[in-house]
């Protein structure tokens, strides 16, 4: 038997720290409701739940930009739907107007009625939403998913009543310099050092064409809307280059409104649009108005245009709206599933842990018990000595 040296009482020690060590980190989880209290506990998973979390909050700011797009297009369907209600009573106007028996000073009675209403469509036109117009008819660029990537939301003019009359999208063989006088000579287009192009006097087709055969670059017309597309690649670029040194000339895509086809650093592509209208179109001059009844016969016609143009706009606010909603919903369900994913790598089990905890209890205190029995042992030397 040994005094100096206790060897039941090192081991049992030993094992003691080891029992209050997990009781300490079954406590730490129990009362943070967390598995990872310290890198120590699981590093890979909290790297991995650093991303998720970082994730998620990207995901619910996309989420967040969605509601307030959807929130915008549902302040533009209101103000269109009061629009709709005035056009609807100015129609109205216009066919009593028209009444046989009535004088042009009962028109003119009307027609104070009729100006007010289209006062009050006019001024809807320049509303905004938070300092961003409503109606500027440019497309937004909405967040639809945590990277940044977006999606063309489709931009609503205010043209209510102002050139609301038919007009007719110029035919895909219109002559470009038909559309841009100032356009003359060959209009050089490429990119990677590739050159081609229509001259200025060729159709809207050529130009089509000419894009279409440049790699990583794509071209259209609708000949139904008048709505020229062009679609750069991400890496790619459209060059745009002046007109032959005989001939000097304007490049077509900037006389056409259209620049800024510098899709070299983009990681989506890159779409532009512009509506092309014929010059012989008819259009509306001035206000409508039922003064007299030819007035009301020609305001009419131009009140079921607006009428119709009108609805063509809520169906694309309609169809906003739908991609919206639906682009939500998949957030929303992305930021779930992400939570769960993240739940199971960081989040404790109560119930498990909750029997870990009464285990580690268990052997804290018969481990002290143990110890403080170790440590007596060397007194059964006093026996010997006695």
């Amino acid at each position: 038997m040994v005094i100096n040296t206790n060897i039941m009482a090192q081991s049992t020690a030993n094992l003691l720290g080891a029992s209050s060590q997990r009781l300490s980190h079954s406590l730490a989880r129990l009362s943070s409701g967390s598995k990872i209290n310290s890198p120590a506990d699981d590093a890979a998973g909290l790297a991995v739940s650093m991303n998720f979390n970082a994730q998620i909050g990207r995901t619910d700011a996309a989420n967040n930009n969605v509601s307030n797009a959807l929130s915008f297009s549902q302040t533009q369907d209101g103000y269109l739907q009061q629009v709709s209600n005035a056009l609807n009573r100015m129609s109205e106007l216009a066919v009593q107007a028209q009444d046989v028996t009535k004088s042009d000073s009962d028109r003119k009675l009307y027609n104070q009625e009729f100006q007010t209403l289209a006062t009050y469509i006019n001024n809807v036109g320049t509303k905004d939403f938070n300092g961003v117009s409503l109606f500027t008819g440019n497309d937004l660029n909405v967040t639809s998913d945590s990277e940044g990537g977006t999606f063309q939301m489709k931009g609503i003019n205010n043209s209510f009543l102002t050139g609301s009359t038919t007009s007719s999208a110029p035919p895909a063989n219109t002559p470009l310099n038909t559309l841009y006088p100032s356009m003359s000579g060959v209009q050089y287009i490429g990119n990677n050092g590739y050159e081609d192009g229509p001259d200025a006097s060729g159709p809207i087709s050529a130009l089509v064409d000419s894009i279409n055969v440049l790699g990583g670059l794509d071209a259209s017309y609708d000949e139904s809307t008048g709505t020229f597309t062009v679609t750069v690649s991400p890496g790619e670029t459209l060059t745009q280059y002046p007109g032959d040194s005989s001939t000097p000339a304007t490049t077509v895509l900037s006389d056409m409104g259209i620049g800024d086809l510098d899709n070299t650093n983009g990681n989506s592509p890159l779409v532009k649009t512009v509506t092309l209208t014929s010059p012989s179109s008819p259009s509306q001059s001035g206000s409508p108005d039922v003064s007299t009844a030819d007035d009301a016969k020609a305001a009419l016609t131009t009140i079921k245009n607006a009428i119709s143009n009108l609805a063509s706009k809520r169906a694309d606010i309609g169809s906003n709206m739908e991609r919206l909603n639906s682009t939500s919903q998949e957030l929303s369900t992305l930021a779930n599933n992400l939570s769960a994913a993240n739940s199971r790598i960081t989040d404790v089990d109560v119930a498990q842990e909750s029997t870990n905890y009464a285990k580690e209890n268990i052997l804290v205190q018969t481990g002290t018990a143990m110890l403080a029995q170790a440590n007596s042992a060397p007194q059964s030397v006093l026996k010997l000595l006695g």
